[in-house]
Formats: structure tokens, C-alpha cells, sequence
């Protein structure tokens, strides 16, 4: 079987809101960079939207998600409202540490072969991410979102009335 991967950058890369949906954590990589792109916060909600950034220094540190199973990316899908808030969108990511990955993932990766890149020590890897869908209007486009915040005020009540109602509905 083959694994799947997804990058996250958001509240997925909480393991409670990971155990909470999937009913396990699956193994993660940190530390894991989306180039070319920016994270807001959606306005009126506690969550991000990763879009396209024209700025060439821009970009999003966030999580690569190992060994999903296809039920799994469809629970993530669902989550997500993909095709309605996310779309599910193949892009690559920079790991600046492959050392920590097992080899079935580091047989994906391949070295960078971008001189000008500030990352030559990464690699690259073809991955998934929900990038935003909507209007960018939707987005706080001055802000950029906050992991820790939303983790500190915002997590326990994202479980009860976001995660945990999701899972069910799903199941």
C-alpha cells in the first residue's frame, strides 16, 4: 500500500484535533515549509487559510502528515469542506531535516536543485495541502495566524463544537 501524505498548517497540526477526527495521531513531520504561499486567519473563525503568495519570500511553516490511510484523507476532506472552503492541491514542501524520516518517505524525497533557494540543505517532497478556496476577503490578509493562540484560547472549545461534531456526522 502506498502512504499518503498531507501537509497541514493549521489546527490540524494539533495532535488532539488529529486523535479527536482520525481516532489516532498519525506520525508527523515538523518544521516542514509551503513556499510561495501566505496563512491568515479566516475572519470570524479560529482557524487559517493557506493562499498563493506573489511575494517570493513568503511562506508557511506547518506539518507533514505520514501514512494516511484513503478513509482518512476522506475524514480530512470532509473536515475541511474540501471544494467548498479548501481545495486538496498538490504542492511541494521543503524538509529541512530528513535525518528523522523513516526510509519508505525519504525514498520520496528528493535533493533541491534550486541554487538561489536559502534552503540547500532541504529537500523537496510532492505532497497535498487545503489550500483556501474562497474569496480572499474572507481572509485577514494583514495577520498572519497564530498556532500557540489558537492552542492556548481556542483549542478546547474547537474540540467540543468543531472536531468532535465533524467526526460524528462523518462516521
Amino acid at each position: 500500500r502506498t502512504a499518503k501524505t498531507c501537509f497541514v498548517y493549521g489546527t490540524l497540526m494539533s495532535e488532539e484535533v488529529l486523535h479527536c477526527l482520525l481516532g489516532r495521531i498519525p506520525r508527523m513531520q515538523s518544521e516542514v515549509i509551503l513556499q510561495n504561499h501566505s496563512r491568515h486567519p479566516v475572519r470570524q473563525h479560529v482557524y487559517p487559510g493557506v493562499i498563493p503568495s506573489t511575494s517570493t519570500s513568503a511562506s508557511v511553516e506547518g506539518a507533514l502528515l505520514l501514512d494516511l490511510s484513503p478513509l482518512e484523507l476522506k475524514l480530512l476532506d470532509y473536515f475541511e469542506e474540501e471544494g467548498v472552503d479548501y481545495k486538496r492541491t498538490d504542492v511541494q514542501v521543503q524538509i529541512p531535516d530528513v535525518s528523522s524520516l523513516d526510509e519508505d518517505i525519504q525514498t520520496l524525497v528528493t535533493n533541491n536543485s534550486n541554487k538561489d533557494d536559502n534552503y540547500l540543505s532541504s529537500r523537496i517532497l510532492k505532497t497535498q495541502a487545503y489550500i483556501w478556496l474562497k474569496d480572499t476577503a474572507a481572509l485577514d490578509t494583514t495577520q498572519d495566524w497564530d498556532f500557540g493562540e489558537f492552542k492556548r484560547k481556542h483549542l478546547d472549545w474547537y474540540l467540543q463544537y468543531t472536531v468532535k461534531p465533524c467526526r460524528d456526522e462523518a462516521v
